[in-house]
């Protein structure tokens, strides 16, 4: 499970911009587009208003109570009237160009009437339609344009775009930074279930070994019965310090924090002794000797199978790195309040460069004995 916080970091961004994709579509076709076709139908449904006969009583309004305007851009017609010219508008000279810009579009073109077209000029963009009103005297038709200006409207939601945007881009921000977080713990926690797993085959190793070595001696070597008991009586304790690693391991797997077990007082040269016992038979077959400085015993607090493992492990190394017909030699002694345990042997020894990465878990020299 490698490079979960960039994979989620990528998600989050390719999520933010499919839905900014989709924002702008909204914004830049779909919204328009629904003005548009608002605006048209305002439009049709004024011109059809506006043809309408409507009988004048004096007891009834002059409106028809019925109609029903309900379309959004209907109070944003305006009413540009074609007869006697085109007069200018007086109050805005934007709106007196615009409008002459339309004249101009219109005249140059057959312009059906009650018919929608569309004009843009600038930031304005017009849904218009001829139209004419038949006249009571039998003058000619009245003729005017109705137009709706879905420009500033338009314009102003393009905006938005901007304003989704940078809050798109805040909010992407920090849920990326939540996700690169949340995607570190996950790495984090398959990297302790991993280091978990190493730390118990790294822990159940060394009493398989003891195991392995005592029946390989008990079937290659002619005992007598009392040694043969005596080897099988220390595969029973090998057996039952491998229960209790067992059941210790399982509880850290049902704690994440597990509480630390009671330290004891334990002399060391008894188990220094029975370790160089359990490893006498390898040292035997590797032509090592074993050279055991006891002498100056001391206590320790710690769990005994704690010491054992440490006991063992440096005195198994000392044999397996060494060179045929060496010496292993263990030595304890006491400075001031501390107790010494020294493994040495007559071996290759460790190159220079290695000699800071020996306390790195699981750290080898040979590389190509490596895990």
């Amino acid at each position: 499970m490698k490079n979960i916080k960039l994979r989620i970091v990528y998600l989050i961004l390719g999520s933010a911009f499919l839905l900014f994709a989709l924002f702008v579509l909204a914004v830049n076709v779909i919204i328009p587009s629904h003005f548009v076709n608002e605006a048209k139908k305002a439009l049709l449904n004024e011109a059809e208003y506006q043809n309408r006969t409507i009988p004048y009583l004096y007891d009834e309004p002059d409106y028809d109570e019925d109609w029903e305007e309900g379309y959004f851009f209907t109070p944003s017609i305006v009413f540009l009237e074609l007869e006697d010219s085109y007069q200018p508008n007086p109050w805005n000279r934007d709106v007196y160009l615009l409008e002459k810009k339309l004249l101009e579009y219109c005249a140059g073109r057959d312009i059906i009437l009650d018919q929608c077209y569309t004009f843009k000029m600038d930031n304005h963009h017009l849904i218009f339609m001829s139209a004419q009103e038949e006249q009571d005297n039998g003058e000619k038709p009245y003729a005017y344009i109705m137009y709706i200006d879905i420009g500033p409207v338009t314009h102003y939601i393009v905006t938005l775009n901007w304003v989704f945007f940078a809050v798109l881009l805040a909010i992407s921000s920090i849920m990326c930074l939540l996700g690169f977080r949340f995607g570190r713990d996950i790495e984090n926690e398959a990297e302790r279930q991993q280091t978990f797993f190493q730390n118990a085959s790294h822990e159940l190793k060394t009493p398989l070994a003891s195991i392995k070595l005592l029946t390989d001696s008990i079937l290659q070597n002619n005992m007598d019965m009392d040694t043969v008991k005596e080897f099988v009586e220390d595969i029973g304790n090998e057996a039952d310090r491998l229960n209790r690693m067992t059941a210790k391991l399982l509880s850290l797997t049902r704690a994440e924090n597990p509480q630390p077990q009671e330290s004891e007082i334990i002399y060391m040269a008894p188990t220094v002794q029975r370790v160089a016992k359990m490893l006498r038979t390898n040292a035997s077959w590797s032509g090592v000797t074993f050279c055991l400085e006891l002498d100056e015993d001391t206590p320790v607090l710690i769990l005994e199978d704690d010491l054992y493992q440490i006991v063992f492990n440096l005195m198994e190394n000392g044999i397996k790195y060494n060179l045929p017909g060496g010496t292993l030699t263990v030595h304890l002694g006491r400075q001031e309040d501390n107790a010494v345990l020294t493994v040495s042997d007559t071996g290759m020894g460790i190159p220079e460069d290695a000699l800071e990465h020996i306390f790195e878990r699981f750290y080898r020299v040979d590389k190509a004995r490596s895990r």
